[in-house]
């Protein structure tokens, strides 16, 4: 049972008039082959420096906002957050993460319910997300880069495809694809390509903070403006679409700027699309090596977030110090409006692309962004894989979810049902399919507000987790760090449950966030996630009652604790 991750249920023999309550253990089938160096990599890779509106959204409606200090201010916050899964994975290691901590320390039907919401359902979305972050951050920028650089139609050609519905569809379909049958083949193989990704990401970073660094202010509006302007396919000196931009956003964004504190506070609803992220790698936590241990799980989630973090707020002072802060709200604010002069948005990978006239640096800036991407496409899979499998194993989810094949150990079903339902099908929806006239993707804003729900339910069990497992809790490597008698797990947990309650209510507070808006589809937003929700449990209830008709007891399994 050397790594039995998760709960399955068996019959016992009986006699007809005994009531079976009875259910054993089995191994997953996964095996622990991820090095804490490899899942440290995997929560940076996985927090995602490279998502574009946390240092762009703010600035169009508070161009006084500090991005970097608001991304500072999240990652503050979120640091609680990390150490509270660190508390809880040292004590459960085990495939399922959030689902796992919060059935065991939660109620049972709201540990499920809400991880079934936000990674079982909402995740088919995060990886139509991956595949656009691949088109429009990688594959749309690199071509259209080199097209400027040589003058190339074509390949403009190509970068604008990319950005298109059917590029991005097609895009997640193939990077999808790949994944899976990586993944299928096994974890092991996606362990020693994502050294790839790792280092790609690092050098394309590296390279993004240098060029940003020696590029002066004026070099950048000269750059930019002959960039755009072979782009569009007009005479370079012609167009001075820096100042363009400027002029149709408006003097909020030319005339003397003001430090908004309101703004600034701002940024981290956004930046917590990011950053909330600190333990993601621990939906397969079965996976990784020396997970028992609280030092490593300290590396890998708060050490994780941290140099995210880091990393987030480096990217976003350089940037605005190249670009200027005036632009880059006027740039997003008019891209939002329709109105953008330029032929592409002022994200920071078209940004970046217009400092270099030298291939070879192009597509160093670039590269590291599109590895970085296609990792995010692996990971959401990995995810939602392993959150299917523990909640197969422990019974909510029918047996053939958690079939992991003995050669390969992996979850094969369970990759080519995410596969298929988010890699092809979702993702049409989310890139192709509007109702009367709107794009299906203003429907799903309320994707991060879910996310927030799922922290707020970890935080809080690990809040609780002292009290609710004392069992569990008393042989666990955090039991020992206290303030005082206060056990430092309930400290961090009930400080994290209050910053993502303040989060969630600016989602549902602040038209800019754009969740809910009156007359507005983002209330249609939040009448799905509020369905949803609603359907699991339904679903929960359902399934118990069905379970116990046939002799099995649901609730025995979230009494224990999967084994390692």
């Amino acid at each position: 049972m050397a790594d039995a991750e998760v709960d399955a249920f068996t019959r016992k023999t009986e006699p007809a008039t005994a009531q079976v309550q009875v259910f054993t253990r089995r191994a997953s089938g996964l095996v622990r082959v991820m090095s804490p160096y490899s899942a440290f990599a995997y929560n940076i890779l996985n927090i995602g420096v490279i998502f574009p509106w946390v240092y762009i959204t703010t600035l169009a409606f508070y161009p006084g906002a500090q991005v970097w200090q608001g991304i500072m201010i999240t990652g503050v916050f979120t640091s609680f957050l990390a150490v509270v899964y660190a508390g809880l994975a040292s004590a459960m290691p085990r495939t399922g993460g959030d689902y796992v901590f919060q059935s065991r320390t939660l109620r049972p039907w709201i540990g499920f319910s809400i991880v079934a919401t936000v990674i079982v359902t909402f995740f088919l979305q995060w990886q139509a997300l991956a595949g656009w972050l691949l088109a429009t951050l990688g594959l749309g920028p690199m071509f259209t880069g080199l097209g400027i650089i040589q003058h190339n139609s074509t390949y403009l050609s190509w970068g604008a495809w990319f950005l298109t519905g059917t590029g991005a569809w097609y895009t997640t379909i193939v990077a999808s694809a790949i994944a899976a049958a990586v993944l299928i083949k096994s974890f092991r193989w996606f362990v020693q390509a994502q050294w790839v990704m790792w280092y790609g990401f690092l050098l394309s970073f590296i390279t993004m903070i240098v060029m940003f660094v020696i590029t002066p202010h004026l070099t950048f509006v000269t750059d930019y403006n002959r960039a755009a302007s072979i782009a569009a396919g007009v005479p370079v000196g012609t167009t001075n679409y820096y100042q363009e931009t400027l002029a149709i956003a408006g003097k909020a964004f030319t005339g003397p700027r003001v430090y908004s504190l309101i703004g600034t506070l701002l940024v981290a609803p956004v930046a917590l699309t990011s950053l909330g992220w600190v333990g993601y790698a621990q939906e397969q936590a079965g996976e990784i090596q020396g997970a028992t241990s609280l030092k490593n799980q300290t590396f890998i989630n708060l050490g994780g977030g941290i140099t995210a973090m880091a990393m987030m707020a480096i990217l976003a002072f350089v940037m605005v110090n190249t670009v200027g802060q005036g632009f880059l709200g006027a740039a997003y604010s008019t891209t939002l409006a329709g109105t953008n002069p330029a032929p592409f948005s002022p994200y920071f990978s078209y940004l970046a692309a217009v400092l270099t006239n030298n291939p070879i640096i192009l597509i160093c800036l670039i590269i590291g962004i599109m590895l970085n991407a296609i990792q995010v496409v692996f990971n959401v899979i990995i995810g939602w894989t392993r959150v299917a499998v523990a909640m197969s194993i422990d019974g909510a989810l029918p047996k053939v979810v958690s079939s992991v094949n003995p050669r390969t150990h992996t979850p094969v079903f369970a990759h080519i049902v995410f596969l298929i339902l988010g890699g092809v099908v979702y993702s049409y929806v989310y890139n192709l399919v509007s109702i009367n006239g709107t794009p299906w993707t203003t429907y799903t804003l309320a994707v991060t507000m879910v996310a927030t729900v799922m922290y707020i339910g970890t935080a809080l069990g690990g809040a609780l987790f002292p009290k609710t497992r004392p069992e569990v809790y008393r042989t666990a490597p955090i039991a020992k760090y206290k303030v005082g008698p206060i056990p430092l797990i309930t400290i961090c947990g009930v400080i994290a449950v209050v910053f993502s309650l303040w989060m969630l209510y600016w989602y549902v507070t602040n038209p800019f966030l754009g969740v809910v808006l009156a007359g507005n589809p983002g209330l249609i937003s939040l009448g799905i996630m509020a369905a949803i929700f609603l359907g699991w449990v339904a679903y929960y209830f359902i399934r118990r009652a069905y379970l116990k008709s046939i002799g099995i007891n649901l609730e025995l399994a979230y009494k224990e604790i999967p084994p390692i």
